[in-house]
């Protein structure tokens, strides 16, 4: 099986993606190949739906012909601008995928330069591109088929090598220098355990708690990412580093996590990398580390020698990433030190919704009824009931905290 999505833009090359269409279905099979899922109207359902149909994808070919960088709406705005850019969508969510992206460039168009882009586009340009011209269509498609089937083959090597991976499992990205491990699929119950006796009403939003199936193992930063890797991400996008804290003054302390960025930065570097933030059931499942039954990830009772919160007399603000003992998933700082942002927008009746006996599959939550998005973990500046596991906090998602920071999730690490 090989699953071949199309992403072009009507106005600058539909003639090209519809004639590429024809051919691949020819060589691959009409079921193997998606293009034009346009007819979905919510911006939100879209987003979803592409995730989806990507997941069942080894390749995305995109078609950039010489007016794709410049399209406009009816308003003389940048398409690529918008956040619910089909377009955009497409691509960033195959960027953002152990998806094989190919550029495909057709009426002697050229790669666009990447401080053109936003910043979910970022690696585009650094993919070796195919072209097509119109005089030697089916040779150039020829060597593209090829690259297709190449890029299969290594996909499922890879997917391949990653089931055989115990739990906890390490490798450091040669893109952030961060370590990674890998966390396996599986099932676990969201949610606040029967026991747990919060006392808060806000924590009301953590019930009931209800089965969740995560089909699809992972690659997580051990810890949030660090001062250094996000230098080494503004570095090479040639932009600014977030305000540095009073706590971490010119940024001094590299081996503590960034804090002060915002949601849509956090995606940014994400992508950067080649990933995006995890889900918050894909958090809770890594932060539980395997022990399903404890309130903490360590157990039942709030540790200071386990975390970094508010009453943990021996705090410094942030404390160094890994400072404190990893979970059974050989993750850091899952609980305690910064927030973390992960994908969701936030819903506070959500799990009510969710089926009580059986599994909800792989859940994100796209539609936007908030204006908030899900933060997890507590910080080193919360008290201790906002360490437990279950716990979902959230924000607008422009804003940025002196103890908010963020990981990384990879499907692949290279």
């Amino acid at each position: 099986m090989t699953g071949i999505f199309i992403s072009y833009r009507r106005q600058d090359s539909a003639g090209h993606a519809g004639r590429l269409y024809d051919r691949l279905v020819k060589e691959f099979g009409a079921d193997q190949v998606f293009i034009d899922v346009e007819h979905i109207a919510s911006g939100d359902e879209f987003d979803h739906v592409i995730g989806d149909t990507l997941s069942s994808c080894d390749v995305c070919i995109v078609v950039i012909g010489r007016g794709w960088l410049t399209s406009a709406d009816e308003h003389g705005r940048r398409r690529l601008d918008k956040r619910d850019d089909f377009v955009r969508m497409e691509i960033a969510a195959a960027l953002t995928r152990n998806v094989r992206v190919i550029p495909l460039l057709v009426d002697g168009a050229s790669l666009p330069l990447a401080e053109a882009l936003p910043g979910d586009l970022i690696r585009l340009p650094s993919l070796q591109a195919h072209e097509i011209h119109h005089y030697t269509f089916h040779p150039d498609v020829d060597r593209l088929i090829a690259g297709i089937k190449a890029a299969v083959e290594s996909r499922k090597t890879t997917l391949g090598l990653a089931a055989a991976l115990d739990a906890g499992t390490v490798r450091v990205s040669s893109r952030d220098g961060l370590e990674y491990a890998w966390i396996p699929p599986g099932d676990f119950l969201m949610g606040r355990l029967p026991g747990d006796a919060a006392p808060d009403e806000r924590f009301e939003d953590e019930k009931p708690q209800h089965p969740v199936r995560l089909t699809r193992g992972f690659w997580l930063t051990r810890g949030p990412v660090t001062v250094a890797a996000y230098r080494r991400f503004t570095l090479d996008r040639r932009i600014e580093m977030p305000r540095p804290p009073k706590h971490n003054p010119n940024w001094v302390n590299q081996d503590h996590p960034v804090v002060n960025v915002t949601w849509a930065q956090a995606r940014d570097y994400c992508a950067w990398v080649g990933g995006r933030l995890p889900t918050e059931a894909q958090w809770e499942y890594a932060a539980r580390g395997g022990e399903a039954k404890t309130i903490y990830p360590w157990g039942d009772d709030i540790r200071p020698d386990r975390a970094s919160y508010l009453e943990n007399q021996s705090r410094t603000f942030t404390s160094k990433v890994g400072a404190f003992p990893a979970n059974g998933f050989n993750l850091y700082d899952m609980v305690g030190n910064v927030w973390e942002w992960v994908a969701d927008w936030y819903d506070e009746e959500l799990y009510s919704s969710r089926p009580p006996h059986q599994p909800t599959i792989d859940p994100q939550v796209f539609v936007n009824k908030t204006g908030k998005r899900v933060v997890r973990g507590g910080s080193c500046d919360s008290i201790a009931p906002e360490l437990r596991t279950s716990n979902r906090g959230y924000q607008t998602p422009a804003d940025g905290f002196r103890d908010f920071g963020f990981r990384c999730l990879l499907d692949d690490v290279t």
